[in-house]
């Protein structure tokens, strides 16, 4: 009698996205592919947003089919989406491994942002983000950060016309800094997915020394810091990571950046009722900016449930824009989009969703 077959175990394929040039011709090695046909698979996979092998019609059947063996996508998938009644979308990201981030879309009249993650959850704690209560899982890969864009675009408007990006989701960026920079190579290569610098904001809660070596990078965007308290006594309540990376530490790092005559760089500034929201917490603010290359970005504190705090009156916040003005350091309101589902600044969390529902 004929022994029963074993289930087959299907090969695991390497993920595309992700992969720089090397990494692809690597991919294409022993195919007998010419350097510009490799390049072409580039372009198919990033510019035209096509990392599927089997649509890679510049190379011949045979070395398609190969790949097809070799290699997926590797994209996540939408385990949910919610709309918010101001046109922002939420949506719950599925990686390969079963790990879930978040990742938003956010349409202010003719403009578009999408704001990306860097990691599984966070570990700086900060004491107003709901992110910062989930703990930390992991870091993100080149190609689970870059993944985020193939489905939002894939999904809203954003490939109609170019958009704004914040890495400003679940995560510490610069404590991602390798994955990260990978990503952004081609997130910026015109010939990979063409986003301009200038489009692009990383910011930091406050790893002064990567941050510091982040600026440095021959990809480092547009950068921002998390600085929502006047003092280091109120910032090490709120965030933990002022202890080692104090006010005079970060204020030396923008300081070098200021001299080096770079773009602007923001401060966030979370608006905290009867916490940081004084005309004396403006004053102290104001003396931490003076003379830096900066703009201060006030943001009204979003609650939510398990946060202990309550959002700034909106005559206090322009009474604090009005103390920093008049010290002539630039300074705007941000606008809080999404409030309704969740996915307004500090407020991503995957143990928020009740329902994961498929897109």
């Amino acid at each position: 009698m004929a022994k029963a077959r074993s289930p087959r175990v299907e090969e695991k394929k390497t993920p595309v996205v992700g992969l720089e040039r090397a990494g692809l011709a690597a991919l294409c090695g022993g195919l007998g592919l010419k350097e510009y046909q490799v390049e072409g698979v580039y372009r198919w996979t990033y510019a035209r947003r096509r990392p599927d092998p089997a649509r890679w019609t510049n190379i011949p059947i045979p070395a398609r089919t190969a790949l097809e063996r070799r290699c997926a996508p590797g994209l996540p998938t939408v385990a949910g989406q919610q709309a918010s009644s101001d046109g922002t979308r939420k949506f719950l990201l599925e990686l390969q491994d079963g790990e879930r981030i978040e990742a938003v879309y956010i349409p202010d009249g003719e403009r578009r942002t999408v704001c990306v993650s860097s990691q599984v959850g966070c570990a700086m704690a900060c004491r107003f983000c709901l992110t910062g209560r989930m703990g930390f899982k992991r870091n993100l890969t080149p190609g689970e950060i870059l993944g985020q864009f193939f489905v939002l675009e894939s999904l809203t408007d954003l490939p109609k016309s170019p958009y704004n990006v914040v890495f400003m989701g679940m995560g510490e960026p610069m404590a991602n800094r390798k994955n990260l920079e990978a990503a952004l190579a081609i997130l910026e290569d015109p010939e990979g997915m063409g986003i301009s610098w200038r489009r692009i904001t990383v910011s930091t809660s406050g790893l002064a020394d990567a941050f510091e070596t982040f600026a440095q990078s021959p990809v480092c965007p547009r950068l921002s810091l998390s600085l929502n308290a006047p003092n280091n006594v109120l910032r090490s309540e709120l965030m933990p990571i002022n202890t080692p990376y104090p006010l005079e530490r970060l204020r030396a790092v923008l300081q070098a950046l200021s001299r080096r005559n770079r773009e602007r760089i923001s401060l966030e500034y979370v608006m905290l009722r009867g916490i940081n929201d004084s005309q004396k917490d403006a004053k102290e603010v104001a003396r931490f900016a003076k003379g830096l290359k900066v703009k201060v970005n006030l943001i009204p504190f979003n609650p939510a449930p398990g946060l202990p705090y309550t959002p700034s009156e909106p005559k206090a916040v322009r009474a604090f824009q009005s103390a920093l003005l008049e010290e002539e350091i630039p300074t705007s309101i941000r606008k809080s989009k999404g409030l309704d589902i969740l996915a307004a600044c500090g407020q991503l969390a995957r143990k928020n969703w009740v329902e994961a529902r498929k897109a």
